[in-house]
């Protein structure tokens, strides 16, 4: 069953928007969090893993739960909440139960506080929900960053690490496993699921078709931007290539009116998928900030994503 969501009685979603219309395709990690999951009433653990070349990312798994506290009317707003209204964290217990999990991943901006407004809406509907920094984001390893480069192909053995490491979690189902992405987080979890067979379901929003078109269209958006495309990303893990031996269900969505990943690029990807799969294109819908599919259509978003993970989650 889905919850129906409410719009909060505060401006929820004005942090999405500054972030996504000025740091679209720039790598600009935040490393502290201007919010944590307990200022808004929500239970979560905080966790740390290891990746295979020996860094410590940090993440936060959030178990089913109905929040209390700020989370229903605060849920999104990214600016600091005042001590007085921040809510006394809550004691985590362990349940017996294993649920199904949606990871959420980074995109090239941020850090994962930035995913709580999109977390609130799965766990609060009975997934668990799981948050990852890439290293040099957030409190994860440090790593040199160059904002001119589109992504660091490390940050697949970090999406690795991070799903290993989901797996063997108490309060997870490891045979059901969905990841979520949008634009630069889009792509990196299309490689996992080119890449594992263990992933359930896959929603991607404002996909590539590959780094070489991306760079070339981001050059028409912005011609005074010098983009670099990393020499040591995999090309059979981009999108185009890796698509025809793709079987994990897919879900990808893209803005109509979309100039910096545009409905083509979605099109071409989503006509060689062998699998299951759904194309949502958002009538008048722009790549991302305020005029984002999940945020003119809200909550309608939500309520598409959560049926696509219900028919292969649970």
């Amino acid at each position: 069953m889905i919850v129906p969501v409410k719009p909060p009685k505060f401006v929820i979603f004005l942090f999405i928007a500054i972030l996504f219309s000025k740091s679209l395709y720039a790598m600009k990690p935040l490393l502290d969090y201007p919010c944590v999951p307990s200022d808004f009433g929500i239970l979560y653990r905080e966790v740390s893993f290891k990746t295979d070349d020996g860094l410590v990312l940090k993440g936060w798994l959030y178990p089913p739960q109905d929040t209390t506290g700020l989370s229903k009317d605060f849920i999104g707003r990214m600016m600091a909440i005042p001590d007085s209204l921040k809510q006394e964290r809550k004691e985590y217990h362990y349940s017996n139960s294993h649920n199904p999990t949606i990871i959420i991943c980074d995109g090239d901006a941020g850090n994962m506080a930035f995913s709580i407004f999109y977390a609130y809406h799965y766990f609060t509907n009975g997934y668990a929900v799981f948050t990852f920094d890439w290293r040099g984001f957030g409190e994860s390893a440090s790593w040199k960053i160059d904002q001119d480069q589109l992504c660091c192909a490390e940050f697949l053995t970090d999406y690795n690490a991070a799903i290993n490491f989901i797996k063997d979690q108490p309060e997870v189902d490891s045979a059901k496993i969905g990841l979520m992405g949008f634009s630069t987080g889009a792509y990196l979890s299309f490689a996992m699921i080119a890449s594992r067979d263990d992933i359930s379901a896959y929603v991607g929003r404002a996909l590539i078709t590959s780094l070489d078109d991306l760079t070339t269209n981001l050059q028409k958006v912005s011609p005074n931007r010098n983009f670099v495309i990393p020499q040591n990303y995999p090309e059979n893990l981009l999108p185009l290539k890796a698509a025809n031996k793709v079987r994990t269900p897919v879900f990808l969505i893209v803005g109509e009116k979309d100039d910096r990943t545009p409905v083509w690029m979605s099109k071409k990807v989503y006509k060689r998928l062998k699998g299951p799969k759904e194309l949502w294109i958002v009538p008048e819908a722009e790549h991302g900030g305020a005029k984002g599919p999940e945020m003119i259509t809200y909550p309608e978003f939500f309520t598409k994503t959560l049926s696509f993970y219900n028919k292969y989650l649970k």
